[in-house]
């Protein structure tokens, strides 16, 4: 035989009354609460100042030999930019709310694994820059003497030649870079 218990008014946090997530939803509000106050922010909510509508992605400087990497890289960024953060993107400094630079420092490829016929098929791309985004009045918004992307790939299966497969891979490279950047800059980090 059950025993009967004599029913109590139910509090809104009591899990019998569905208070489970309710409790769990308050605890997540606080602790966002607490981060927030701390200067963390969730991935994908960072924005620039909402006084700059115009930016300026100065064409980035290449201090690696590698042909055409700035160029492509800075075409990547500018796509990146445009497509994330909603701002009008231009190439030079006149009239821009802000502006940002960079100078490719360092590129290295490492092979991580090989095929049967000994040929790399897996590779660590590592791209280092100097990145630097100020507004019009000179105020640094993102500054990083050293910003490092390092993503592991690998070879396309293809029976392309060598030279198309590297044009692909660059490009591939500066998108990812791109992404990763304009992840950095919004996302409150000073440095990445």
């Amino acid at each position: 035989m059950k025993t009967l218990r004599a029913a109590r008014p139910s509090h809104p946090l009591d899990r019998s009354a569905g208070g489970g997530r309710l409790r769990r939803a308050a605890a997540t509000a606080a602790a966002l609460a607490i981060l927030a106050g701390c200067g963390y922010r969730l991935l994908g909510t960072g924005a620039l100042p909402p006084t700059v509508r115009t930016l300026a992605v100065l064409p980035f400087e290449r201090q690696v030999p590698v042909l055409q990497l700035d160029q492509r890289v800075t075409e990547a960024v500018v796509q990146e930019v445009a497509r994330r953060l909603k701002v009008r993107v231009q190439a030079g400094r006149e009239g821009a709310d802000a502006v940002l630079s960079g100078s490719i420092r360092g590129f290295n490829v490492a092979p991580l694994s090989y095929d049967s016929e000994g040929r790399a098929d897996r590779y660590q791309v590592t791209l280092s820059a100097r990145i630097r985004l100020t507004d019009r009045e000179g105020k640094i918004l993102f500054d990083s003497q050293g910003y490092r992307f390092t993503q592991n790939y690998a070879r396309s299966g293809s029976t392309s030649t060598y030279a198309s497969e590297e044009v692909v891979a660059y490009e591939l490279i500066a998108r990812d870079f791109a992404r990763a950047l304009v992840s950095a800059m919004v996302e409150g980090g000073n440095e990445r």
